[in-house]
């Protein structure tokens, strides 16, 4: 029944993509982050219904005048430019056959991203995109927090089968992105039912956070909630709810959550995080050997693990094992795939956009009209340092979300410089002074 009723909602969505593309921009992020077809039981389950649906996006761009320019901020500069380097690193890559499949899957992302430039813009279409997102993903915040506590919290909060978002350290990291979202989208909302759901959604994400078990997640939405309460409006209202939870929390949370946040004081006894430290100098060393290219995309998964092994130490530890393994952090998943100018370009790409959103919101507040984009500014800025913070122990460096929350930072510049150049009085026309010419009478 699933099936039947995905498929039909697509092949309805697809046609009328072709006739307004922004429509297909929001059914295609929706299909990419929250994988609804992942929870299907039948045909639908590997249908290419994301392709389905932008090959007819791409038909109604071609063909609407409702579109604008790309915002070439600096920051989108250098997305386009890692795409050139992904793909010279890719043509050296140690393993090319696994290199190319996923470089079709990264440029797949990239070419939407670059049409949501396109095709998102004004308020309207912005908050869609957003709710899109944040709820897309929020639905498992939602369905983790509530069958966890059903279960009286032995359960463990997963993303949808064989996703990107699949895995407990993944989905952490995409809840982490959208709780500061659905927090900002509710200070906006102006139906009180929708206002009401955004925070639900948004308290039974961070819950569910604490129930992946993710300890990269657990540290970053621990700072995530401190920053949230430094930006609240209403401090010692937080206090007075966010205490008791606290306290009810800590009470009712089950022991392997505590034995789980431990292990980040005692890695050395811990054979994950001995693992991943190894990873870490074989990325280093990789990177070392090859500064300009890397190893290439999926380098970890060549059948030659002997290579990998040669470029890291031994772990002395007889329980933990030696082999080859992705990385478990964005920033050395960069160097050891790419070298290190690739790497200098994509950190400089996150600084930049973080650089750019600050500004947005200060420059934002200064104008009444121009608040909600200070506050989809803040929203965005808190989920990128999420990104930032938990991404350090997890593969997520070409996570779609991420792009995503860049390109929407250049739209929302977009957005400001318009009003900028609508505010600029526009030049009347000259009136001569000069005396008319009188005829002689």
């Amino acid at each position: 029944m699933r099936d039947l009723l995905l498929t039909a909602f697509i092949f309805t969505i697809a046609p009328i993509a072709l006739y307004r593309p922004w429509i297909g921009v929001l059914a295609y992020f929706w299909l990419s982050l929250m994988n609804p077809h992942k929870l299907s039981w039948g045909f639908a389950l590997t249908m290419p219904f994301a392709q389905i649906i932008a090959l007819a996006t791409l038909g109604g761009l071609l063909f609407t005048k409702e579109r604008k320019k790309i915002p070439w901020t600096p920051e989108l500069a250098l997305m386009f430019i890692l795409g050139i380097y992904f793909t010279i690193s890719t043509l050296a890559a140690w393993d090319p056959n696994h290199a190319w499949i996923r470089w079709t899957e990264i440029m797949k992302i990239y070419l939407m991203t670059f049409i949501m430039t396109m095709l998102i813009y004004n308020k309207e279409r912005i908050r869609y995109l957003l709710l899109v997102a944040a709820l897309g993903i929020g639905f498992y915040g939602f369905k983790g927090s509530l069958f966890t506590l059903l279960g009286g919290g032995a359960g463990t909060v997963r993303g949808p089968p064989t996703s990107f978002i699949g895995s407990n350290n993944e989905i952490g990291l995409a809840l982490l992105m959208v709780v500061p979202i659905l927090v900002f989208l509710a200070r906006e909302e102006p139906h009180k039912w929708l206002k009401r759901l955004l925070w639900g959604i948004a308290g039974m994400s961070a819950l569910s956070i604490i129930f992946t078990y993710s300890r990269g997640a657990m540290l970053g939405l621990a700072i995530m909630l401190l920053l949230l309460f430094l930006k609240s409006r209403a401090k010692t209202l937080a206090l007075l709810v966010f205490i008791p939870i606290v306290w009810i929390g800590y009470q009712w949370a089950p022991e392997s959550i505590f034995k789980r946040v431990s292990k980040i004081e005692t890695y050395q006894e811990d054979c994950s995080s001995l693992q991943r430290l190894q990873a870490w100098k074989a990325a280093w060393n990789i990177a070392k050997d090859n500064p300009l290219t890397g190893g290439g995309f999926e380098l970890e998964y060549s059948p030659d693990e002997q290579r990998w092994l040669s470029h890291t130490d031994p772990i002395l530890l007889p329980e933990c094992k030696n082999e080859s393994r992705a990385f478990h952090s964005l920033y050395f998943q960069v160097i050891g795939h790419h070298g290190f100018v690739a790497a200098f370009l994509y950190f400089l790409m996150l600084l930049l956009v973080l650089i750019r959103l600050y500004r947005l919101r200060k420059l934002a507040n200064k104008q009444a009209e121009l608040q909600w984009i200070g506050n989809y500014a803040d929203g965005i800025f808190l989920a990128m340092i999420g990104f930032m913070i938990s991404g350090a122990f997890i593969n997520v460096a070409y996570f779609d979300l991420m792009y995503l929350y860049l390109a929407l930072a250049a739209v929302l510049q977009r957005e400001v410089n318009a009003y900028d150049a609508a505010q600029q009085p526009t030049p009347g026309r000259l009136v001569s002074k000069q005396k008319p010419h009188l005829r002689p009478g």
